[in-house]
Parts: structure tokens; C-alpha cells; sequence
């Protein structure tokens, strides 16, 4: 009886919060949800009703994605990430979150920290690259997946707790399943701490993907992406040299699906806007076909101007100008833009 009381009540709360977490979806309240998640799990410590405790351990870990995908949204591509509302599952499969849609299903598991770095890496595993994911070499997927994973537990409570139990489960999981899976979870941890993980190769994963769908480079997938992130690796490596440590080709990059260049923005001394406008002109001339500017945090009111003025003053389409977690010096914050031709 006490236990059916309970599940009243709560659903009555329940009732409430779907107001709240409308809201929340809206942009309205970000903290909406880790109050209902600690209202959720003082209750439960009250009671011993399973019902409740699932509640708390959904909401928890509801909290901890939605909190990291406010930001996450202004890095990864335009309508990439969505609010985060589990259900849980008895049995059956995890199906992969179509377009538009926002709710994972997952099995519940004895073990509560379990759930939360479960449910959090399959968020993640099952709403990356919505319009291309079947294009995308399961290998790169699960490696993405574990990386954001966890930089999302790093940014959570408990966070030492839980990415030491992270890495002895899902982490270990995945390398027992495919030991390869670090040729890719290595290289993507050093481009996270300078910014080009979500602000390039992600992008240009999904862009390469759409236009081999149907094509015979769709078979050796893989290793293009792993060509591209090498590069990616290697630059971001050289640029801790400074500008001479940087070859002037190495700056582009080219495969037979399409071609890049970076211009890293730099407010240096007497160099103005238009000798970074310029470059971008020649980048178009030399028939680049996707073009990223990234800024450094104390250059951000500089780039913002670049951005600005290569958007008025070249043939260049403005895509997008995204945040960084990490900007090219592993400082925190910094900003990017991607233009094409």
C-alpha cells in the first residue's frame, strides 16, 4: 500500500516536471532538471521502492547529459544534439535515436554508477551524425562515443568515481570487443584538448560521409577518415611550435572526396583583420573547398570580425561558427567557423 502511494505521488511530481522539462527544452531553464533529479533521489532514499530509486538513477542521469549537451550544442553541428528523457527497458534492442527525437531506451542494471556511464555512452553512441550514421564506420562511431562519453563524466559529480568505474566497464568493454578501436580513442583525446575533435574531424567525418554514400571510397572509409585525422593530428601537434613549425602544406589538406585548409586567427601585434581576409581569398583561388577559421580565446572578439568580413567579402558560403571546448593552445574556449565553397 505504501509502495502504491508512493508511485502516486510521484507521478503527481512527475506530472509537474514534464512542465518544467518542456521549459528546460526550450531553453527556458537548464537547472530544471537536476532539481527534479535531487528531489528524485531524496525520495528515494526515503523508501525502498525499486520504482523510485529507477526514477532517481533516470534523472541523474538525464542531469548529467543534459547539463554537458547545452554546451555540446554550440560545438557539434547545427540540430546534432537533443535533450536527453530515458526510458528504461526490460529487454529488447537499444533502437538508435531517429531525427528529431529526444527519448533512450536502456535495460536497467543492478548497478546504479553502471547505469549513469551506460546511459550516458549510449546517448551518445546512438544520436551522433543523425543523417549519415549508417555511412559510418562502426569503429570511428564507438570510438567518438567513448571520447565524448567521457569528457561528459569529467564534467559531472563524482567525477573521479565515476570515470575510474567509465574506464574499467565501458571503456574495457569496448577495447576487449575491438582493440583497434584506440588506433582511433588515442588520436581523438589529443585533438579534444585542441579543439579540432568536435570542431573539424567530426564535421568533416559527416560531410565526406554524404558524399561517398554511393560511392566506391565508401569501402575504404576507415582508413580515409583515419588520413584525415592523422593530418589533424599532426598539425595541431606542429602549431605548439608557433607559426614556423607549420609548413605552408601542410595547412591544407586534400583526398579525392573534397579538400580543407586551416587559418588559425591570431590578433599578433599590428596585423589586421584584411592580411586573415586575405588568406581566405587565396584559399577560395586555390579552389579549397571547405575552409575553417579557429580563434584562440583571447582572440575571439578578433575572429568574430574575420568571420564577419569573410562572409561579406568573398565567394565563400558561410556555414556555421560553432564554440570549442579546448581552443589550439588547450586553453578553455575558444571559437570556430566553417566556410564552403
Amino acid at each position: 500500500m505504501l509502495e502504491k502511494i508512493y508511485q502516486i505521488a510521484v507521478i503527481a511530481i512527475a506530472g509537474i516536471g514534464v512542465s518544467v522539462t518542456i521549459l528546460n527544452f526550450f531553453g527556458l531553464s537548464t537547472k530544471a532538471i537536476v532539481w527534479w533529479k535531487n528531489l528524485y533521489e531524496q525520495l528515494s532514499k526515503r523508501s525502498k521502492s525499486k520504482f523510485l530509486k529507477k526514477k532517481a538513477i533516470q534523472h541523474k542521469i538525464e542531469a548529467i547529459v543534459n547539463s554537458t549537451v547545452f554546451d555540446l550544442q554550440k560545438e557539434l553541428p547545427q540540430k546534432w544534439v537533443k535533450k536527453m528523457h530515458l526510458k528504461w527497458v526490460d529487454e529488447g534492442s537499444i533502437n538508435r535515436l531517429k531525427s528529431g527525437q529526444s527519448i533512450i531506451r536502456i535495460e536497467p542494471d543492478e548497478r546504479q554508477d553502471y547505469n549513469i556511464i551506460n546511459g550516458v555512452y549510449f546517448y551518445f553512441h546512438h544520436s551522433l551524425f543523425p543523417q549519415t550514421y549508417e555511412v559510418v564506420p562502426d569503429r570511428v562511431m564507438n570510438s567518438l562515443s567513448v571520447k565524448l562519453s567521457e569528457r561528459t563524466i569529467a564534467n559531472s559529480e563524482r567525477a573521479d568515481f565515476l570515470l575510474k568505474t567509465f574506464k574499467e566497464t565501458i571503456l574495457e568493454r569496448e577495447i576487449q570487443n575491438d582493440t583497434e578501436i584506440l588506433e582511433f580513442y588515442d588520436p581523438f583525446v589529443k585533438l579534444d584538448d585542441r579543439g579540432f575533435l568536435t570542431g573539424a574531424l567530426i564535421r568533416e567525418i559527416d560531410s565526406m560521409s554524404e558524399k561517398i554514400r554511393v560511392k566506391k571510397e565508401r569501402n575504404d572509409f576507415e582508413e580515409i577518415i583515419k588520413d584525415a585525422m592523422n593530418h589533424m593530428t599532426s598539425f595541431a601537434e606542429r602549431v605548439k611550435g608557433g607559426k614556423d613549425a607549420v609548413s605552408k602544406i601542410e595547412w591544407t589538406y586534400s583526398n579525392d572526396i573534397h579538400t580543407y585548409r586551416f587559418l588559425l586567427c591570431k590578433s599578433v601585434r599590428k596585423m589586421k583583420v584584411d592580411a586573415h581576409l586575405n588568406r581566405a581569398i587565396q584559399a577560395y583561388d586555390d579552389g579549397i573547398d571547405r575552409l575553417y577559421i579557429f580563434g584562440a580565446n583571447k582572440d575571439i572578439p578578433f575572429t568574430n570580425k574575420l568571420i564577419t568580413r569573410i562572409t561579406n567579402r568573398t565567394r565563400y558560403k558561410h556555414e556555421e561558427t560553432f564554440g570549442l571546448d579546448n581552443d589550439f593552445h588547450s586553453n578553455k574556449k575558444g571559437l570556430g567557423a566553417l566556410f564552403v565553397k
